[in-house]
């Protein structure tokens, strides 16, 4: 940390620096006065949450002032609700999406070892509803539900 002087100063832990030792504090809420009393790593924990939310209250208002003069320069007649939609989305840093749900059929062919002593009993259906499994590799796309309709065994 530097001085207004120029002069650099390495700030130290105290030596009588204790976390655990028990703080009494004043409090003034509106009229209410009182003197709880905490740890100084409860303290510490909420003076770093406050600044934190001081970080992020900050940061919100400049967003609101910027959509406030982004908002008077979209309202000139010769941008698109297209353009508006977009730089209000940029500003806020997500895209402009819409989910939807999309059904298909899809057409498989997988090899299965059925033992012998099981070839009667065998279903296709089940070990298929069993084993098989449908995924998505892209963010983008998300596998909500899936069925087995028909199941046909090639037996040669």
């Amino acid at each position: 940390m530097e001085t207004p002087y120029g002069a650099t100063v390495t700030p130290a832990v105290p030596a009588t620096y204790n976390p655990s030792q028990l703080v009494q504090y004043k409090v003034i809420q509106g009229e209410d006065v009182t003197y709880p009393i905490s740890k100084v790593t409860d303290l510490e924990w909420d003076l770093q949450q406050g600044r934190t939310n001081r970080e992020s209250l900050d940061n919100l208002k400049s967003t609101v002032r910027e959509l406030e003069e982004l908002l008077i320069e979209l309202y000139n007649p010769n941008y698109t609700k297209e353009e508006a939609l977009k730089q209000i989305a940029e500003l806020f840093g997500f895209e402009l999406t819409k989910t939807v749900t999309v059904t298909g059929t899809i057409a498989f062919e997988v090899t299965v070892q059925v033992p012998l002593d099981e070839m009667d009993d065998f279903d296709a259906h089940y070990k298929l509803g069993d084993e098989l499994t449908l995924t998505s590799y892209g963010s983008d796309v998300e596998v909500g539900d899936w069925t087995i309709e028909n199941t046909d065994v090639d037996w040669d």
